[in-house]
């Protein structure tokens, strides 16, 4: 995997050995992924309602009823029959596929979720490498204005250029520490919100591993669209419409009565003259006023509702996909720019200023400037790689993949 080690990186990227990378990405993953209670939750759910599915497929229970009436010395009779319900017109069958497509839409509801999280994840992880960054640079970046404020002390010392140009130089020097501080409450604040997703303290991440380049994340706009027509929230609306079908399908069952069969012996008469008979019979609600009209009609509405809604969502998710791809594009291009272009310019100006201040060619504003303007090339690089790594993460999201490389 190619990591970001550009020069303005050169500090960061020679760290010390106690300082290397300790998290990657994948380990932030991993760590999510099983010990989210959020992702927990919905796989919990999901299970559930697999259950609820083998409920449905089970058969109705049977009846067993006693009737007795009155003495048996005195010609009373008793009865013992059993009732077995019968569900004609396909009711189990349409209760199993309403219960199969509330499962996949369960099932869904956790990919969608695992994919969210993951998304998160990649995005705080990101967010934190990058401030992580931000304080490297902070530091080259006060450390070059530690370097030209004693630089300007020691011309004054000499009489080759006036207090004045020292102190703008201690200011500069000052201003970037504080902007070091900054970048330091930003690093924080992002590693607490990456711990928090991963369920562990700021202090067990460690350094984090450089992310892969962005110059790896190439994908056509066709291929975008490809995953988007594909993605988890299209499969879950397609699968409320089967659940939406399906439950149309079940209330039009239950217009026809359920059926019970009666089986059973009866016994009456006195002593030894008691006659036995055997009995069975049929019991059939009559559907003279409840046919199931409104619940049927309600289904119909509901699954008429889940195609809206499902052509909403394959519009949408579209949209977002097509936009996050827009803004990746984007961000790359101004990442290869700001690198090839701005970058090495800048530096060299930074360099050749700094060199000519120490020769007395130049005053230290020309210096002050230089500098300035190398220090927020880098800054314009980071912001790049950043909205790079956000775009992306709002793409995996949308398509349910982690990383943009899996898609190839």
């Amino acid at each position: 995997m190619k990591t970001i080690c550009v020069p303005l990186l050169a500090a960061i990227c020679m760290a010390p050995a106690w300082a290397q990378p300790s998290l990657t990405l994948a380990d932030a993953l991993e760590r999510a992924r099983q010990s989210n209670p959020e992702l927990r939750a919905l796989a919990l759910e999901a299970a559930a309602v697999d259950a609820a599915g083998e409920q449905a497929a089970l058969l109705p229970n049977p009846s067993l009823e006693y009737l007795k009436e009155g003495r048996a010395s005195e010609g009373g009779s008793s009865a013992i029959q059993l009732s077995i319900p019968l569900e004609p017109g396909g009711k189990r069958a349409a209760r199993m596929a309403v219960a199969r497509a509330a499962s996949r839409t369960a099932a869904l509801e956790l990919a969608i979720g695992r994919a969210r999280l993951e998304a998160d994840v990649a995005a705080a992880y990101h967010q934190a490498w990058l401030a992580q960054q931000q304080v490297a640079l902070a530091a080259q970046v006060s450390e070059t204005g530690r370097h030209s404020s004693d630089a300007a002390a020691r011309r004054v010392l000499t009489g080759k250029v006036s207090p004045v140009e020292e102190a703008r130089a201690r200011v500069a020097e000052a201003n970037w520490r504080i902007e070091g501080v900054t970048a330091q409450r930003e690093l924080d604040e992002a590693r607490i919100r990456l711990a928090g997703l991963l369920g562990k303290a700021d202090g067990e991440l460690g350094m984090l591993a450089a992310p892969a380049s962005p110059e790896e994340a190439a994908l056509p706009a066709a291929q975008v669209e490809q995953l988007a027509s594909a993605a988890p929230a299209v499969e879950k609306a397609v699968a409320e419409v089967e659940a939406g079908e399906a439950s149309v399908r079940l209330e039009r069952a239950q217009r026809i009565p359920d059926i019970a069969l009666i089986v059973g012996v009866k016994r009456e008469g006195p002593g030894r003259e008691r006659v036995r008979q055997n009995i069975i019979g049929l019991s059939l609600p009559l559907p003279l006023f409840n046919r199931n009209q409104g619940a049927i009609l309600a289904a119909e509405r509901r699954a008429d509702k889940a195609r809206a809604e499902l052509e909403a969502t394959r519009q949408r998710v579209r949209l977002e996909a097509m936009q996050a791809h827009a803004r990746l594009q984007a961000a790359l291009q101004q990442e290869r720019l700001v690198r090839e272009e701005v970058l090495p310019g800048a530096r060299y100006a930074a360099e050749a200023a700094m060199k000519g201040f120490e020769a007395g060619k130049f005053n230290y504003v020309e210096v002050l400037d230089a500098q300035r303007t190398w220090a927020q090339a880098q800054g314009q690089h980071l912001r790049a790689i950043s909205d790079f790594y956000r775009a992306k993460a709002d793409l995996a999201k949308l398509v349910g993949v982690t990383d943009i490389k899996d898609l190839k």
